[in-house]
């Protein structure tokens, strides 16, 4: 059979692959063990890439296929990520079999004959993944380079028969993925899509990515794959998120700015502040929720608090609820300072919504308030969850006091945790909120460098004489939005906001929701931004 025939053959199974895409409701179990396989392999998490593998095997995957998958990841990860791999697929195939277990061995692949033009076969096999012959100035810099994507890449390895291209470029992407490179990402996403892969299940790839690899990951895939899939994609451009900065005092505040889809600086927008829970920074819940609302038309920013994250301020991890609540307030100030800003509300998740409400009291010119999530970081370092903690607030200011001494006389700083920061620190009566909170800080969910899950101790004594919704009455006429879980045992705190408020208030709950997944979980991150999108429109543009 000529090269040409071949080329045709395979052109056909890649349509025939398309349709039977299109025809299928969701990933199933191998295409998800494929994504984990190839993103821990990427990024070198052996522990990680072991359970994969057992889950892959377990789903179906023959060992033949994940073989495949394992040397495809050379190409885009290098040798000693897929050797890794493939020692320890080697490792949990033999364990697996002395417990019993018997693995699909699988199909090897059917190779091309030794005369076939690898150059020429690679880019027929490109140019129909890609839907158009791939140029570019870096091929004509270094040619060697597209010589070696055409023959080697799309030639050699692309051949391989005994997994389709959905599975190599499923994997490709995860890697990709994995590694947070967004414009390999976005390229190869495209490929996904013309694979006919639907925005449905692109999307859980990226949730996969978000739960299983990482938070700051699961983002970028996020944000590419709503890319792709816009009706608009081809005249409009997307999200712009903008790196700004603004004082509090001395301290220098980082924020992220986020403009709408065609934002024009000679039109007026709706803006809303962001602010994130305590113990977290911008580029994890607060950076989703802002991202959403400027997808829905609205200016967005999420900062880090002074201390905190990339923003300034020594010593670090001060939770200093004066400066808190002045971060929000200097944040209206930039907001207010810019031409294409309109109206302006705030909103906190967790700690940062209460801190949201206080600052709101008092600042005018902010609109309308929510909290999700909200806390009031004051009373929960005061009392603990539900009192649990009211009888050693004389004690523990007694150790803050002689903490203070020992740093005023150059001592080490002393540290308190958000949340524990393994399992084992976990006490068998502790809340929900901080059982999840260590999934969601401490693990791959929504860890982030920037995160250190760290307070100085004594800011202790300054956030237990502080109370978030003191004076709430003074906030009427403008509005507030209280959104919480029904299943949350910090739900009381929405409560007490709610009742302390005056008219217009409305408290929200999202059923079946625990305080930690308003964070991050896809269900309930929708139904709080429509929420929010409905409310934030009622009082910022159509009032």
């Amino acid at each position: 059979m000529n090269i040409v025939k071949k080329i045709i053959i395979l052109f056909m199974c890649v349509s025939s692959i398309i349709q039977a895409q299109s025809a299928t409701n969701g990933l199933d179990d191998k295409q998800r063990a494929i994504i984990t396989i190839s993103a821990h392999t990427a990024r070198g998490e052996i522990r990680s890439l072991k359970t994969a593998l057992e889950t892959g095997l377990d789903a179906g995957l023959s060992i033949n296929e994940t073989k495949e998958i394992l040397v495809q990841m050379y190409a885009y990860c290098g040798f000693p990520h897929a050797l890794n791999a493939l020692n320890t697929l080697m490792a949990v195939v033999e364990e697996r079999k002395e417990s019993g277990k018997t693995d699909i061995e699988g199909t090897e692949p059917n190779l091309l004959p030794q005369n076939t033009n690898m150059l020429e076969y690679g880019e027929n096999i490109r140019t129909q993944l890609v839907g158009y012959p791939v140029v570019g100035k870096v091929y004509e810099f270094c040619p060697i380079i597209d010589e070696y994507l055409r023959s080697h890449l799309f030639g050699d390895i692309f051949s391989r028969d005994n997994i389709n291209y959905q599975y190599r470029e499923l994997a490709t992407v995860s890697a990709l993925a994995g590694m947070n490179l967004e414009n390999q990402l976005r390229s190869h996403l495209s490929i996904c899509k013309k694979l006919g892969f639907t925005k449905d299940e692109l999307q859980e790839f990226t949730s996969v990515i978000s739960t299983k690899i990482g938070f700051t990951e699961g983002e970028t895939a996020s944000r590419v794959v709503a890319a792709i899939f816009s009706e608009d994609n081809k005249t409009n451009r997307d999200i712009e998120m903008k790196r700004i900065t603004f004082p509090n005092r001395n301290i220098t505040v980082v924020g992220n700015l986020f403009l709408p889809t065609d934002f024009e600086e000679n039109k007026k927008y709706p803006a809303i502040i962001v602010g994130h829970p305590a113990g977290g920074v911008k580029e994890q819940t607060a950076g989703t929720y802002a991202r959403n609302l400027a997808e829905k038309g609205f200016i967005t920013l999420a900062f880090d608090a002074s201390y905190q994250g990339e923003s300034g301020g020594e010593p670090r991890g001060v939770e200093d609820p004066a400066v808190r609540t002045e971060d929000f307030r200097c944040a209206v100030d930039y907001l207010s300072a810019l031409p294409y800003v309109k109206n302006i509300g705030v909103m906190g998740i967790c700690g940062g919504g209460g801190f949201a409400i206080a600052a709101a009291i008092t600042d005018h010119r902010v609109k309308a308030v929510a909290g999700v999530s909200a806390v009031d970081l004051g009373q929960l370092r005061r009392d603990g969850m539900n009192g649990s903690l009211n009888a050693t607030i004389q004690s523990r200011l007694d150790a803050v006091a002689g903490q203070r001494t020992i740093e005023a006389k150059g001592g080490e700083i002393k540290y308190a945790n958000y949340v524990p920061n393994s399992l084992e620190e976990i006490p068998a009566n502790a809340p929900k909120m901080y059982r999840e909170g260590y999934e969601y800080y401490r693990t791959p969910l929504a860890q982030h460098p920037r995160s250190t899950n760290k307070y100085t101790f004594t800011s202790l004594d300054k956030l237990i004489s502080f109370t978030a919704f003191d004076h709430l009455e003074l906030l009427a006429p403008r509005p507030l939005l209280m959104i919480a879980g029904s299943e949350a045992d910090s739900f009381y705190y929405s409560q007490d906001a709610y009742d302390r408020a005056g008219e217009p208030k409305e408290l929200y709950k999202v059923q079946c929701a625990s305080h930690i997944e308003l964070y991050w979980k896809p269900e309930y991150v929708k139904e709080v931004t429509n929420k929010l999108n409905d409310y934030f429109t009622k009082y910022l543009i159509q009032r």
